[in-house]
């Protein structure tokens, strides 16, 4: 009965407006002194406690190296290599726009940071070249979405530090389908630039090659530290946001000379604004999750899937298609801290290993980015390419059915998830 009260009171201060940390905490508080199972102290302590993580820290860290990155146009030499390397290729730059945003993946791990940093560069880019506003805006908002797959990505971390799965092996084991997400978005630009005789690029000559490698060495080094650092166990997670913040400030200060010491001081100041933001949100969802932990909620919830069937892979099912309806209704972020505690006890009750079942659900929580009506990258490069929302939405859909396709593959196949895990960890 708590239970179902709580979910109605945190849905009944959403629907009118209520931010959702605010909706989490307030609703939460309410229930445990209404029903004097905590003092207003122990949920002071709780929020707090919510934060006092070392594995939490790599979230702003990671947040500051992507902003840096961001202001530092790194993306455009990125940008660049990878057009030596698939430019040539029919849908060419469509290829270039997602291998750029892969490789951006390793560095950043945000998909925002992604459309609104070389977002627009890319839309111009193959506009110019012939490319179709509509087309360009569903490669550029659907390549995003690899961000949160690819190491290092907060989503991981964030999953990681609510349910307990270890952090190291659920980045690691987004890599293989990182790559699968790329090579179907690859096939579908393939496909619709072949229909509609998109035109071809020249294919670079070595020397091109190796100058764009040149210049973006430095860039491109960053995921192979980040990722071998991991494996060797030289740092862990969290130290590895360090290291990549520090790294991303060195290479743009001193390397690329892109930002001076002024940019930096500011891109620090809105990443603290926003990094504050999103921890305050942690917060709140430790003091919901007392309340859900105290009413036993995360079992019941788990009991009830259990009853709706015996086999193991319809309720992978059914668990796919909740997570991907709500995806389409809130922040991804959002829902891991509410059902964060839910699906880490479903993942076991399932019998499922836990790294692949939670890349699973944050592959499948990635799609919420670009599905309407929430869908924040898909409007946002949407008011970037200055094109309708129905025109956006019918573009996209290709990506969208492939991007499901690759999600119920990983579902299905749970060792692509786990390959890289299990043999190197």
């Amino acid at each position: 009965m708590i239970g179902a009260i709580i979910w109605i009171c945190l849905i009944g201060f959403m629907f009118i407006g209520v931010p959702i940390a605010f909706s989490m905490g307030i609703s939460a508080t309410i229930m445990l002194l209404v029903n004097h199972t905590a003092t207003s102290v122990v949920i002071a302590q709780k929020a707090v406690n919510a934060l006092d993580s070392f594995t939490i820290m790599a979230i702003p860290f990671f947040m500051m190296a992507s902003s840096i990155l961001s202001g530092a146009d790194v993306g455009k030499k990125i940008f660049r290599f990878a057009g030596t390397l698939v430019q040539h290729l029919p849908g060419g730059l469509a290829h270039v726009n997602i291998l750029t945003s892969m490789i951006m993946a390793g560095m950043s791990g945000s998909s925002v940071s992604d459309v609104s940093g070389i977002g627009k560069m890319e839309m111009d880019a193959m506009t110019e070249a012939g490319y179709d506003k509509g087309f360009s805006a569903a490669v550029t908002a659907a390549s995003s979405t690899v961000a949160p797959i690819i190491p290092p990505s907060t989503s991981m971390i964030l999953y990681g530090s609510i349910t307990g799965v270890s952090i190291g092996k659920l980045l690691i084991g987004g890599l293989l389908p990182g790559l699968l997400m790329g090579l179907a978005m690859g096939v579908i630009a393939y496909v619709i630039s072949v229909r509609r005789h998109y035109p071809l690029q020249e294919r670079a000559t070595g020397k091109a090659i190796r100058a764009s490698f040149k210049d973006s060495f430095a860039a491109l080094m960053m995921p192979v530290i980040l990722i071998a650092g991991i494996l060797s166990g030289v740092f862990t997670a969290t130290e590895a946001a360090c290291v990549a913040t520090v790294y991303s400030i060195l290479i743009s200060l001193f390397w690329y000379r892109t930002i001076n010491f002024k940019q930096l001081f500011k891109i620090l100041e809105n990443t603290s604004t926003f990094a504050s933001s999103t921890l305050f949100v942690l917060a709140m969802a430790g003091v919901f999750g007392l309340v859900l932990t105290h009413n036993q909620v995360p079992t019941k919830i788990c009991n009830f899937f259990l009853s709706l069937s015996n086999n193991k892979y319809v309720l992978l099912f059914l668990v796919n298609v909740m997570l991907l309806i709500l995806g389409c209704l809130m922040e991804g972020n959002s829902i891991y801290m509410i059902l964060g505690p839910v699906l880490g006890v479903l993942a076991v009750q399932l019998g499922c290993d836990p790294v692949a079942f939670g890349v699973m659900v944050v592959f499948n929580l990635t799609l919420g980015l670009i599905t309407p009506p929430v869908g924040l990258c898909l409007f946002l490069t949407q008011k970037v390419a200055g094109i309708t929302s129905q025109e956006m939405i019918k573009s996209i859909v290709p990506f969208v059915i492939a991007l499901i396709i690759s999600l119920l593959v990983i579902t299905y196949i749970p060792q692509i998830c786990s390959l890289l895990p299990n043999l190197l960890m």
